[in-house]
């Protein structure tokens, strides 16, 4: 019973301890900043539609965009990169191309920190049935 009541004591203590200590900073919790990294998206195109993905750089650095694959295969597709906005499908895209899919990045772009939009729309080759997209997104 002496034994139990002695290390109920010293339990006592070692918590009054830990609660004692200098209080004058106080530590806010932050928000991890966006890792930088490859997004991959697949979507559906429809005749006249887009596809697009918004991302968020978490520093300077250059974006590459790849048109990975399409179905029905090789079906060329316009591929942009801009600002969320009001223009095609809710992406102000400020830098655009034709292509076909392929391994390697078709499309690049430097950008500060911040939020983007990437994707791609018909230029007038999508069948009635549309087309499979999956486009791939590196950025900083």
């Amino acid at each position: 019973m002496r034994r139990l009541l002695g290390l109920t004591i010293v339990g006592v203590f070692a918590l009054t301890a830990a609660g004692c200590g200098d209080n004058s900073s106080t530590t806010t919790p932050s928000t991890p900043a966006p890792a930088p990294g490859t997004e991959t998206f697949t979507a559906t195109i429809a005749p006249g539609g887009t596809a697009i993905h918004e991302f968020t750089a978490s520093a300077v650095g250059t974006v590459v965009v790849t048109l990975t694959t399409t179905d029905p295969p090789g079906t060329l597709l316009g591929l942009g990169i801009g600002i969320p906005g009001a223009d095609i499908g809710g992406c102000d895209m400020t830098k655009t191309i034709q292509t076909v899919p392929g391994n390697v990045g078709q499309l690049t772009a430097g950008v500060e920190a911040g939020t983007y939009c990437a994707g791609a729309f018909d230029v007038g080759a999508v069948g009635k049935n549309g087309v499979l997209v999956t486009i791939s997104v590196a950025h900083p």
